[in-house]
């Protein structure tokens, strides 16, 4: 009897089955590792658009800043302030008396041995700032200094206690509206702003020039009161410069530069803007990593806010002119410790703005060697309101 075998009843043999497994596994172990990369790239790609953000941001506020500075003052070589008094004004502290990373910072003395401490429109801070993670040089701060446009303060009629001292410091609205020709304020702004405005308005830690003549005097202030916007004609509000205020500007004591020594009539206020540039590393509370470096910016004495993160370094250098009238390049004290004056800076040189990526790379399969990416922003800005004063 013949016996017939259908073939098709047969199973794969171990062989073919281990073939087969083996080329499924290799086109998987392929997918996974494009699929990896793919996401490894995107997360790269990510990270510098992030960075590129971040930094531009950055960037184009601190150009800004420095392009603006002295704007506003009544003139480029900067504002004495008060003296002989055995306390000297300083910079980078807010109101709750804390200060700058690496401590609080005297206004320069005017150069030449004087004993005068100045308020120029750019003040260097070269390698007074933090060294940052991973860096072998200590990060650079930069002052600059110019005229609040948005407050109409030159709109204010001021006035001292009729029982002599200086505190507080009457601020008056103009007693008809629309105010005086000779009011100055900012575009579609049709009367002067209440000074207890809670944007725009006056603050403790806020730094006021007044003039009158030909006598300048800075205050900080300590203390506002008077009526809540909106503001109407004749209001009056109470201003408080008093002494002992975080930025040692209040020094009734002083021989000049305080505003106690020019009271008197047809006085004039403008507020200024002081903004510092630093840097400050922000401790990880899970310790995994150094901490983060921020790029900070305080204004006058108030409380500083981030501009970005995960900035590693900042530097400066300044074109400047010596005393017998030749270009100083390069700069990076703008040639102070040869006895020239800040207010001799043509333009500063951002020479460097380096931000690094949030994460590390060894986060990544695609980056396993390659640590933090990094942008660097480098440039040069020409301080109009210096370079080109009666220079015409």
């Amino acid at each position: 009897m013949d016996q017939t075998f259908k073939a098709a009843n047969r199973g794969f043999t171990v062989i073919e089955m281990m073939i087969s497994l083996a080329v499924a596994m290799t086109v998987l172990a392929a997918i996974v590792s494009l699929f990896s990369q793919a996401i490894d790239a995107t997360w790269v790609t990510s990270q510098k658009a992030e960075m590129q953000q971040d930094l531009r941001a950055a960037s184009d506020l601190l150009i800004k800043d420095i392009s603006i500075a002295g704007s506003g003052l009544p003139n480029e070589t900067g504002v004495a302030l008060p003296t002989n008094t055995g306390v000297r004004p300083v910079y980078g502290c807010n109101q709750a008396g804390t200060c700058l990373p690496t401590g609080a910072i005297n206004y320069p003395y005017a150069p030449g041995g004087g004993n005068t401490p100045t308020m120029y429109p750019i003040i260097p801070g070269y390698q007074m700032g933090i060294t940052p993670p991973g860096s072998q040089t200590a990060s650079d701060l930069i002052t600059v200094v110019y005229a609040d446009p948005v407050l109409a303060l030159n709109c204010y009629t001021i006035t001292f206690p009729a029982g002599g001292g200086i505190n507080p410091v009457t601020f008056q609205a103009p007693l008809v509206n629309p105010p005086p020709a000779s009011c100055t304020m900012p575009p579609g702004i049709t009367f002067p702003q209440a000074l207890t405005d809670p944007v725009v308005g006056l603050k403790p830690g806020d730094v006021l020039l007044f003039t009158v003549g030909s006598s300048q005097a800075v205050a900080e202030v300590t203390a506002v009161s008077g009526p809540q916007p909106p503001n109407t004609t004749g209001a009056s509000y109470a201003i408080t410069f008093a002494n002992g205020d975080p930025l040692e500007l209040n020094q009734s004591g002083a021989s000049s530069g305080d505003l106690a020594q020019i009271v008197g009539t047809g006085l004039q206020a403008m507020r200024l803007e002081v903004i510092t540039y630093y840097l400050m590393n922000q401790a990880d509370p899970t310790g995994w990593n150094n901490g983060t470096p921020i790029l900070m910016r305080q204004v006058n004495g108030q409380a500083a806010i981030p501009v970005a993160e995960n900035v590693v370094n900042m530097q400066f250098t300044y074109d400047t002119y010596n005393t017998s009238g030749g270009l100083l390049s390069g700069a990076g004290d703008g040639g102070y410790s040869t006895g020239v004056s800040y207010n001799l800076i043509r333009k500063i040189n951002v020479l460097h703005l380096s931000i690094r990526s949030t994460m590390q790379g060894t986060r990544t399969a695609l980056m396993a060697t390659k640590g933090y990416q990094t942008f660097d922003f480098q440039s040069s800005v020409s301080a109009r309101n210096m370079s080109y004063q009666q220079r015409y």
